[in-house]
């Protein structure tokens, strides 16, 4: 484990260089001094706005725009400002930098009449202009321009609506173009590095928590794709409506994954049982509404998986950081990923808000971010693994603990540490953590692992494997009793296993009968 460990460090340095010298690559779009960019969002009686363009009533803007979630269509007047007599540019590029806007028509003059060229969500995937670039994008016509000066674009958008309309040249737009897909080739392909590299580890040491990661990993890598605009190219190019409800349904999904795994790896029943019921209750309602979303295409579905995601994005960065105050070591990497997550959302909407003036690092932020908080929720399953002898949930009061460390079993209070044992595993149920081992054990009572062996083999006549499967085994005994319902794996987890076959080894052999079968005599 520990040569996994160095090596997947190496990983991440490597990850870390390659992503510094990718984000050091951007377009340079054309001088923005020479293009004004102005809105109007067109009310619903405004049906003829193309034939009452220039009585409008205008606002400029600056960069980009971000209208929040509403259901509504904003006209954009893109002016030219310098002199077109000497223009050299051969073919100009308009692209706006999300995937996620429904409808982008964009107006040009042309033989008197404004004609029109459509991208976005809802609408096929284009079969030309670069047809593999995530983002709308437009070939402008250059003449048009160089006698108007101008150009109108529609946006419309059923949730959230973000206009950023950017304009390149032949140069620039290649640079723009191979820049995001090298940067999305590197994204994807380091999400891909951790789901294999958790399905190895999970198969070396069968722990639980890499199967769940490896869940959130997974539906994470779905959400980005509908995200970025991917999913539209690869994988639904004619299925305009569906990629718009991916979002909301492979985002909901990816949330509920990370709200699992962190259920499962700081052992939030156990440990603050308040929030895991709180968070459960959080679970189902973004649940609810990820369904709801496949089968009714709303306004409201996008607005209340952002609000559900950042409440439980809230509840579980302050769980973490409060057992990390409780001396919950394993807790910092946990910490330190929601912080760059979080601080990368907000980076990213004030970029969005033209607070932050563009760049890839701001505009792609929520890819760097949910990068950055996958590798560090690697480090911090990887780190967990790694310290056996973190501080225990619960610390019982002993004596002599620096001197009792280097005595023999002999010299040892043997009858108060067999209490100090029952006590943390009747009372405490410190069984019903997975990590238990005999180091921790050791650690809490402040002697060796090899005394502690000895000790239970010597007055208990059992291994420590032996006692703590009868602990755990009884206490699933116990909630099948109370709850015959209740799913044989997720009681197998409620006590301490981490694979189902672990747990019906151990019942078998302590009852004498599989937990189908002692389910089925609790019926009976």
């Amino acid at each position: 484990m520990e040569r996994i460990f160095e090596h997947f460090k190496y990983l991440i340095f490597s990850i870390v260089l390659i992503l510094t010298f990718n984000t050091t690559i951007g377009a340079e779009k054309l001088s923005p001094e020479l293009w004004r960019t102005e809105y109007h969002i067109l009310k619903t009686r405004e049906s003829n706005y193309l034939s009452n363009l220039h009585s409008m009533e205008w606002k400029p803007f600056h960069g980009s725009l971000a209208l929040g979630f509403e259901h509504q269509n904003v006209l954009v007047r893109v002016s030219y400002l310098g002199e077109t007599n000497m223009w050299e540019q051969n073919a100009l590029y308009l692209e706006n930098p999300v995937a996620y806007v429904d409808s982008i028509t964009v107006f040009q003059w042309e033989g008197g009449k404004l004609i029109g060229m459509q991208d976005g969500d809802i609408h096929p995937k284009r079969k030309s202009i670069f047809s593999q670039h995530p983002y709308p994008l437009f070939s402008l016509n250059v003449n048009s321009i160089k006698q108007n000066k101008e150009f109108f674009i529609l946006y419309n958008s059923l949730s959230n609506l973000f206009i950023s309309p950017e304009i390149y040249d032949e140069e620039t737009i290649l640079s723009e173009v191979f820049g995001v897909r090298d940067l999305f080739f590197i994204y994807f392909g380091i999400i891909l590095i951790v789901f294999i590299l958790n399905a190895v580890l999970f198969g070396l040491t069968r722990n639980s928590s890499f199967l769940y990661y490896m869940l959130y990993v997974f539906t994470s890598f779905l959400y980005q794709l509908s995200f970025t605009g991917y999913a539209k190219i690869f994988l639904w190019p004619n299925a305009g409506k569906w990629n718009d409800q991916s979002m909301v349904f492979f985002g909901s999904i990816a949330l509920v994954s990370v709200a699992l795994f962190s259920i499962r790896f700081l052992v939030l029943q156990k440990r603050i049982p308040v929030v895991y019921q709180w968070i459960r209750i959080l679970i189902y309602l973004i649940l609810t509404n990820a369904v709801f979303s496949l089968f009714i295409r709303s306004i409201w579905n996008d607005p209340i998986v952002h609000i559900l995601g950042i409440i439980t994005s809230l509840t579980l960065f302050g769980s973490g950081i409060y057992l990390l105050l409780k001396k919950l070591e394993i807790a910092r990497f946990y910490v330190l990923a929601w912080t760059i997550l979080l601080i990368s959302i907000l980076c990213f909407n004030f970029y969005a808000l033209g607070i932050l003036s563009d760049s890839i690092i701001f505009r792609h932020a929520i890819q760097l971010g949910t990068m950055a908080e996958m590798l560090l929720f690697q480090f911090a399953i990887v780190d967990r693994l790694m310290k056996p002898k973190e501080e225990s949930i619960v610390k019982v009061e002993r004596e002599s603990k620096q001197n009792s460390r280097n005595q023999r079993i002999a010299s040892l209070n043997q009858e108060d540490l067999i209490y100090q044992i029952n006590h943390i595993l009747s009372e405490e149920k410190l069984f019903c953590d997975e990590d238990l081992n005999v180091n921790r054990l050791s650690t809490i009572l402040g002697i060796r692992s090899d005394q502690t062996s000895a000790l239970l083999n010597e007055k208990l006549g059992v291994s420590f494997t032996q006692l703590l499967s009868k602990y755990r085994i009884e206490e699933a005994c116990k909630i099948l009793k109370e709850d015959p319902s209740k799913n044989i794996l997720t009681v197998a987890f409620a006590v301490g296993f981490n694979t189902k076959s672990a747990f019906y080894e151990s019942f078998q052999k302590i009852v004498g009968k599989t937990p189908t079968e002692y389910k089925k005599s609790l019926n009976s």
